[in-house]
């Protein structure tokens, strides 16, 4: 074999700390003398000393050094080189190519060494189908004993002989012509192929295996906070109440509710949960997605805990509570899965282009693509719902199914969603003061401060939110275009229309040359008392303020979009000046008892209203979504006219009468 110098100049590719190093003492004292002269000559070779002077000094023929170089360039099927592991005696760099046609076997085994492969060579049909035979679990891998063993062979092989026949194969050919018509080859082919390939023989077995890229931890796990966060939902199996009313002598009236969601965003270096968020619906939207981000990114503060005995740890808190510099911070990375929600234009804008972070979707039905907040929910089941007596084991499904048969189970025994949220709360404060063993003992918070004080590496530098978003959240989604109506001719002011709802302000009421105009309006969906926007010119407008009743409690997107749905179906008899929220909820509790939808719409109701309490008492940024620089009572007295009030006469069109 000849083998051209210049390609195997040691200056320029040969360099033997790429090789793959072998154990001499392990061979035997034969081999072991053979290979150690070899290794001996390869090295003189690669340290630059002549063909000549090597085969004088060492014994080794200059032909036999250049290939046992070229030997050990070759590449390996575990992906690396060969190295001096080609030097090893009757060692095989390369599988066996039969040229010959194969003989006529009808009563021995041997003298058709390659044969098989020879066929699957000139037939890829042929190797296809087999490869199919696995992929497609028509051959299966069980246990046996101490090793394993193929299911469904003779299936496989009668296939196998068939599609050999519609290649025009005959008697006389190969395997056909055979003593045992290739039977033991296909069985030797598909062993092997398991064999080499892990995950097919996963595959085969029907075990569930973590995908490759799960596994690429030192490729893609970030080893800085505020690199990569993980983001994704997960249904409580948790028993719910809602509690309808409470009679005088202290009894309560509570129905059954539909599981609920919990959506998280956890930092993949430090495990710090960066945010949460409890949805009511039946499924998430785009907006539960956006807003489990916000939570993110705005500040936070410490709990208030209502329920007796619930305790929080002197070492644990909220990542923005505790380091105030991570108040408004982005990541770099996120990682979702296919969801609708998170696939929506609207997320898709949020994340890559206001948060300037990418978005890593991995496959489908592959959980393990997201091994660190899918541990963090599996913490939250085992620590907190499945503790709760309302908590649903998978393991227990029958004894789930017959508690919820039995007349006698009470309900008062379960816990409310707002109930459910003060416990998660406080346990999520408390995780991030207890030691994770995928930190080396560390809490999330300790991990958290060593990246920020850069204690043994460098300190991270953190991305901010702009300011502008900081101070006006609606601007995280996508805005909305509505026409400036109004007529100065009959007196009326300007105005916008969002869902149903007359939407102005005084400043706005200024402005007669925005009559006819599109303003982008922003609109957080937690709170529409006031809605943010913008002209063609990017000018920010003073907040609009929603009109009637409206705009005296706080209500979310979906009860107004529910409200006028119930309207327009007939099911509520509202009048004006009603309330339009009571009314809502006062139809929803009769419709609680026989559907755990309503029951859910009743809660949400409820949820919304405990947090605009808490809103009031504590201004919390995190429950305040509506934060836009002023509170809404500032924003309401700014507005109103002061002075005193001029009174305007009365115009009554002629043939009208009032």
């Amino acid at each position: 074999m000849t083998v051209t110098p210049e390609i195997l100049h040691p200056s320029v590719r040969l360099s033997l700390g790429d090789w793959p190093q072998v154990d001499a003492k392990a061979l035997p004292e034969a081999d072991r003398a053979v290979f150690q002269l070899r290794s001996g000559a390869v090295e003189a070779y690669a340290q630059g000393r002549a063909l000549t002077d090597i085969e004088t000094t060492l014994g080794v023929h200059r032909g036999t050094v250049l290939r046992m170089v070229s030997r050990g360039q070759k590449p390996h099927h575990d992906g690396r080189l060969w190295g001096f592991r080609a030097l090893v005696p009757r060692a095989r760099v390369e599988p066996y190519r039969r040229v010959a046609a194969p003989q006529v076997l009808t009563h021995t085994k041997a003298g058709n060494a390659g044969a098989f492969d020879q066929l699957l060579q000139r037939y890829p049909r042929l190797y296809q189908q087999l490869r199919n035979e696995l992929t497609e679990r028509r051959v299966t891998l069980r246990p046996s004993g101490d090793g394993s063993r193929l299911y469904n062979v003779k299936g496989a092989i009668a296939r196998f002989h068939a599609t050999c026949r519609a290649l025009g194969l005959g008697a006389t050919d190969y395997p056909f012509n055979q003593k045992d018509r290739a039977v033991r080859s296909v069985g030797r082919l598909l062993l092997a192929w398991l064999e080499d390939d892990c995950s097919l023989a996963l595959r085969a077995s029907g075990a569930r295996f973590k995908p490759s890229s799960a596994l690429r931890h030192t490729e893609r796990a970030a080893l800085r906070a505020y690199d990569t966060v993980e983001f994704d939902a997960h249904k409580l199996d948790l028993r719910l109440k809602v509690l309808l009313e409470r009679d005088p002598l202290g009894g309560e009236h509570v129905v059954e509710m539909e599981r609920i969601w919990l959506l998280a965003i956890i930092d993949v270096a430090t495990r710090c949960v960066l945010g949460w968020h409890l949805s009511l619906s039946r499924e998430c939207n785009r907006f539960d997605a956006i807003e489990t981000m916000k939570r993110a990114l705005l500040p936070m503060h410490r709990p208030e805990l209502t329920l007796p005995g619930l305790q929080l740890l002197p070492t644990g808190g909220f990542v923005t509570q505790t380091f105030e510099q991570t108040t408004y911070a982005c990541w770099r990375q996120i990682r979702l899965d296919n969801a609708r929600a998170h696939l929506a234009t609207t997320s898709l804008d949020v994340v890559c282009e206001t948060l300037g972070c990418t978005a890593d979707f991995g496959p489908a039905y592959q959980p393990d693509d997201r091994p660190f907040v899918e541990r963090f929910f599996g913490t939250m089941t085992t620590t907190l719902a499945r503790r709760l007596p309302g908590g649903i084991d998978p393991a227990n499904l029958k004894l789930a199914v017959k508690r919820l048969r039995d007349p006698k189970d009470s309900l008062q025994l379960l816990v409310t969603a707002q109930e459910l949220e003060e416990l998660l709360a406080m346990t999520i404060w408390n995780y991030h003061g207890t030691p994770h063993a995928g930190l080396g003992g560390l809490t999330p918070l300790e991990a958290m401060h060593q990246q920020l004080a850069g204690i043994r590496t460098e300190p991270i530098s953190l991305r901010r939110l702009h300011p502008i978003l900081r101070k006006h959240p609606q601007l995280l989604h996508d805005p909305v275009l509505c026409r400036v109506r109004g007529n100065l001719a009959r007196g009326e002011r300007a105005h916008i229309s969002y869902l149903h709802v007359r939407y102005t302000s005084d400043q706005l009421t200024r402005r007669p040359s925005l009559l006819g105009e599109h303003l982008r309006v922003h609109v957080d969906p937690t709170d529409l008392r006031t809605v943010l926007a913008t002209t063609a010119d990017g000018e920010i407008l003073d907040p609009l303020l929603a009109s009637g009743a409206w705009r005296t409690e706080r209500h979310s997107q979906w009860l107004r979009q529910a409200f006028y749905k119930a309207k327009r179906q007939r099911e509520l008899n509202f009048a004006m000046g009603e309330d339009p929220i009571e009314a809502f909820l006062h139809l929803r509790k009769r419709e609680a008892t026989k559907r755990k939808r309503a029951a859910n719409d009743v809660a949400r109701v409820q949820h919304e209203r405990v947090r605009q309490i808490k809103n009031t008492r504590t201004h919390d940024p995190v429950s305040d979504s509506t934060s836009i620089g002023n509170s809404l009572p500032e924003v309401l007295a700014a507005q109103l006219p002061i002075g005193p009030v001029k009174p305007r006469k009365l115009r009554i069109e002629p043939g009208q009468v009032y």
